[in-house]
């Protein structure tokens, strides 16, 4: 891999690391009526970045897409494990943008925040350990 193509995957990997420590830090505040939706939209965004990491990793093109499941369809060409989180991949997708306007406004649960936290976090570790070459966790950041 050339040194572009690795600084470009290092940035998308930056990017998710900060959506999905923008989520945690939202859910350790325990504040009183926490952006919820905006946890949700968060993770949806490091699984989206995860995702278009590991594909620019592997010299895959992707759509312009929020829809996770059309991400990790491509990444089943690479790797068919990818099926095994393709459920979990498709009840993020929502959060990309239905939850953000108000014509379709949902307020998730703190369950379904901490969730949504969960599954990004386990999805970030799947698509990691695919990574050779970036297997250092966040002290790539």
């Amino acid at each position: 891999m050339n040194e572009q193509i690795r600084q470009y995957v290092q940035a998308w990997l930056s990017k998710a690391n900060s959506d999905l420590k923008n989520a945690q830090i939202i859910l350790a505040a325990k504040t009183e009526s926490p952006p919820l939706d905006t946890v949700c939209f968060h993770c949806q965004q490091a699984v989206e970045k995860y995702l278009k990491a590991f594909l620019v990793y592997h010299g895959k093109n992707f759509p312009f897409s929020h829809n996770l499941a059309d991400l990790v369809a491509v990444g089943m060409e690479v790797d068919e494990d990818f099926a095994s989180i393709q459920r979990q991949a498709e009840t993020l997708t929502p959060f990309a943008v239905e939850i953000r306007y108000p014509d379709d406004f949902y307020m998730p649960s703190q369950q379904e925040a901490e969730d949504a936290f969960t599954i990004a976090t386990e999805i970030k570790d799947f698509v990691r350990s695919r990574m050779n070459d970036f297997n250092g966790g966040e002290d790539e950041e």
